[in-house]
């Protein structure tokens, strides 16, 4: 006696124009009518699960091609597939195993050369309702690009779904986009990745894909390429942007410092003196360790010398506040007039932009674009001209000490002893003088001499008494 199979699929569960019901009793009535027993049928069932799907891929459908029944009834054509290399797939596997397959509404029969015929035309034409309606879609979706509004999903942090004239725009949210300017300002300055995340209650990753984006930039991406206007030069605004030209480039260079390891901010676990303390013997840095009890060590690599932590590191506080703690702390400050850089960076960047469209365009769009790039070099001279920052580095004094400086900020301490060119040498115990420390770039031991130097430079008010 052949063996029956009903096949039911559902795109989604709440499909109730083919619901597995209505399905269920079309597949029964045909084998009624054909002589077979619908009791006996057994149901592979895909819920859920696309047309477009590869058979291998649905349960249902899969478990079927395992079973190879003798006759398998579906309610219509698309049930099996969507895909007309799909279905001539399911046919070709039918074919191998003597396998009959049909549709209720009798447009398939594969026992037959007609019935063949029908299924493959009736295939070939669900793939293209299915590629038509998806042309439909990304269609929609450019026209949505180009117009500037926004097409689907959430919006991005920093920006909020606002609606006028019956479409989806955005615009900024002034609470988190005042999160991200902090965030960028410590970034750009001395921050991390990591650490700015948590400013913007973002993760990591969040927070990495948004400063590498242009969305910040009131821009998008499609596929990994700006949305431009249809002069393919200017970038489509999609809302005012949170952060400058200018910012944007500092950003992408303070990641590209953190990647690479030239900037990057020290961990707050490193020693006091990492980096800066070696051995006299070998000439090698010391390293932070512990000892046997778990006590913090400094100690050289090849094992010649050691020493504990908390000994040396007092020794270098008590160095550096009798030589620098009674000079006065400063800081540099910038001094500008009118800076347009960023409206410079902007029309670069559009420069290329216009560049590059002028190479790939044709003798009727180029005379367009010919007139657009005098454009833009008239406005890039115009704000050549105009551009005179007279940016100054001054030294401001802080208004308090250095010992004031290293009491309020102990993360900051490693980075100072750095910037006045530390250099501490360990020698054995049985030498008289230990620790040796030196200041300076030529290792001076004077401080009479480095005062005097950092005055010339002006770093400081006077030189040490």
């Amino acid at each position: 006696m052949a063996t029956t199979a009903i096949y039911l699929r559902l795109s989604r569960e709440s499909d109730d124009s083919a619901s597995t019901e209505t399905q269920r009793a079309a597949a029964h009535q045909w084998l009624t009518a054909h002589g077979h027993d619908p009791a006996e049928a057994i149901e592979y069932i895909d819920a859920g699960v696309s047309g477009a799907k590869p058979l291998e891929q649905r349960r249902g459908m899969s478990a079927l091609m395992v079973a190879r029944p003798d006759v398998v009834i579906a309610w219509k054509l698309d049930r099996y597939a969507r895909s007309m290399s799909e279905f001539l797939r399911l046919v070709a596997w039918a074919e191998a195993y003597g396998v009959k397959i049909a549709t209720t509404d009798n447009t398939i029969d594969t026992s037959t050369p007609t019935g063949r015929m029908v299924g493959n035309v009736l295939a070939a034409l669900a793939e293209w309702e299915r590629s038509m309606i998806a042309a439909r879609i990304s269609e929609g979706h450019e026209t949505r690009r180009t117009q500037g509004r926004w097409s689907s999903g959430r919006a991005p942090f920093g920006y909020q779904i606002t609606r006028r004239d019956g479409a989806a725009y955005l615009a900024v949210d002034d609470a988190q986009a005042e999160l991200i300017r902090a965030a960028v300002a410590k970034l750009i300055s001395d921050g991390t990745v990591a650490g700015t995340a948590r400013m913007v209650g973002l993760s990591e990753p969040q927070w990495r894909r948004l400063l590498k984006s242009p969305t910040l930039r009131g821009h998008r991406a499609h596929k990994g390429a700006l949305v431009l206007s249809a002069d393919g030069v200017t970038p489509v605004q999609f809302a005012d942007p949170i952060l400058t030209a200018a910012e944007a480039k500092a950003v992408r260079e303070r990641l590209l410092a953190l990647a690479t390891g030239t900037d990057r901010a020290p961990r707050r676990a490193t020693p006091l003196v990492a980096g800066l303390a070696f051995c006299y013997r070998c000439a090698g840095r010391l390293n932070g360790g512990t000892s046997d009890k778990g006590i913090p060590l400094y100690r050289c690599k090849a094992g010649h010398v050691t020493i504990y932590a908390e000994t040396l590191d007092q020794r270098v506080e008590a160095e550096f506040l009798r030589t620098w703690g009674k000079f006065a702390e400063h800081v540099v400050r910038l001094e500008g007039g009118n800076d347009l850089s960023d409206e410079m960076i902007a029309a670069q960047e559009q420069a290329r932009r216009l560049g590059e469209r002028m190479a790939t365009a044709g003798p009727l769009m180029l005379a367009t674009l010919s007139e657009m790039e005098a454009e833009l070099e008239a406005a890039y001279a115009a704000l050549r001209a105009a551009h005179d920052p007279e940016v100054r580095e001054i030294q401001v004094p802080t208004g308090r000490t250095m010992a004031d400086a290293w009491e309020a900020s102990p993360e900051s301490r490693s980075r100072l002893l750095a910037d006045l060119h530390l250099r501490v040498t360990l020698w054995p115990k049985q030498e008289a003088e230990r620790l040796r420390v030196e200041w300076g770039p030529e290792g001076w031991a004077e401080a009479e001499l480095q005062g005097i130097a950092l005055v010339e430079s002006g770093l400081l008010d006077q030189a040490p008494v």
